[in-house]
């Protein structure tokens, strides 16, 4: 066995398996709630339609910031070509 080598997941890769950990263990609590099957299944279905709706919003969010940061390195990306560049019109921090 090499000792180099370590057995890592990737933050999204843990967040993921904790999501699916959260979902099977709220599906199990609700197969075995004491309550009619009718009742079960419109809870299930209501929290499954508030859990895409909050993954829906998470994603918008997510989308926006990504777009932020590229547009944040964009324009700092072109003041230092000016500055490189001798455009005059940033001045490099000194």
């Amino acid at each position: 066995m090499n000792d180099r080598t370590t057995d890592r997941t990737s933050p999204l890769s843990s967040m993921l398996f904790f999501l699916a950990g959260g979902v099977a263990g709220a599906g199990i609590a609700l197969l075995l709630a004491p309550q009619s099957g009718t009742a079960t299944r419109q809870m299930m279905r209501r929290r499954l339609s508030e859990g895409a709706g909050s993954a829906g919003d998470l994603k918008d969010r997510l989308i926006r910031r990504g777009q932020n940061i590229r547009d944040e390195a964009r324009h700092r990306a072109s003041g230092a070509v000016s500055a490189l560049a001798g455009g005059g019109g940033a001045k490099l921090p000194g």
